[in-house]
């Protein structure tokens, strides 16, 4: 064989080498592969999470349903879906501006805290507070499922690909994954209509305590009222 010709064989097993190795990379990534790293960005930049009537409830048994009310808020989707939320915390500023009181009662549009990081999560410590007791949707990150598909929402967490991941637990993630679907489709549906009626029933309560109040008004309060009305209507 001549010396061009070996040159050229090693060159084409090179190449086969190169292909088998991206064949077996491609692969490991079809089947997903996930070990978590702790490196905690999941945690850092989150943005809004997900909670469900199962996180509501595990926190209940567990008694620390309290610990979690602070950060809890509705939240309307651009999609129109509605979910409970843990409202990120907005990153500190450097500067110490004085806010005014008015400043001070503003909410920051959730629009704004996309990549902040999760209120129970300690940046010092660098660990979550509530570990044991974190919502359903961080017990799955970053694997979703759709109801028919499953998908990696962060196809950069240095988790994904990792080697180590037993049958078990692939299932495990696959089954918690297909929970977080089930349980977040419950609230999707639960929500809207407990926030119907607890609206109606506030303003039946709001137009009660009105009716009472004007019921026990004098003819002469009634008269200045009726004149405000008056004034008020015409300044329109």
């Amino acid at each position: 064989m001549s010396k061009e010709e070996n040159e050229n064989q090693n060159s084409d097993t090179k190449e086969e080498s190169k292909e088998k190795d991206q064949e077996e990379k491609d692969e490991r990534k079809s089947k997903f592969t996930f070990k978590c790293t702790r490196c905690d960005a999941c945690c850092k930049e989150r943005g809004p999470i997900p909670i469900t009537l199962w996180d509501l409830e595990l926190w209940a048994r567990n008694g620390v349903l309290a610990n979690f009310l602070p950060y809890l808020e509705v939240y309307t989707r651009p999609n129109g879906t509605v979910d409970l939320i843990l409202k990120p915390l907005l990153r500190e500023k450097e500067e110490n501006t004085e806010k005014t009181p008015e400043e001070a009662l503003k909410q920051t549009p959730l629009e704004d805290l996309l990549n902040e990081k999760c209120p129970l999560y300690n940046k010092e410590q660098e660990k979550c507070l509530v570990y044991e007791n974190r919502p359903l949707s961080c017990r799955t990150y970053p694997l979703d499922y759709d109801g028919m598909h499953f998908s990696i929402v962060d196809v950069d967490c240095p988790g994904v690909g990792q080697e180590g991941m037993t049958k078990e637990e692939l299932k495990e993630m696959r089954d918690t994954a297909k929970q977080m679907n089930y349980e977040l489709t419950r609230i999707r549906i639960a929500l809207p209509v407990l926030n119907q009626i607890i609206s109606r029933n506030v303003m039946m309560d709001l137009m009660r305590q009105n009716m009472e109040a004007m019921s026990k008004m004098s003819d002469e309060d009634r008269q200045k009222l009726d004149e405000i009305f008056k004034e008020a209507k015409e300044e329109q």
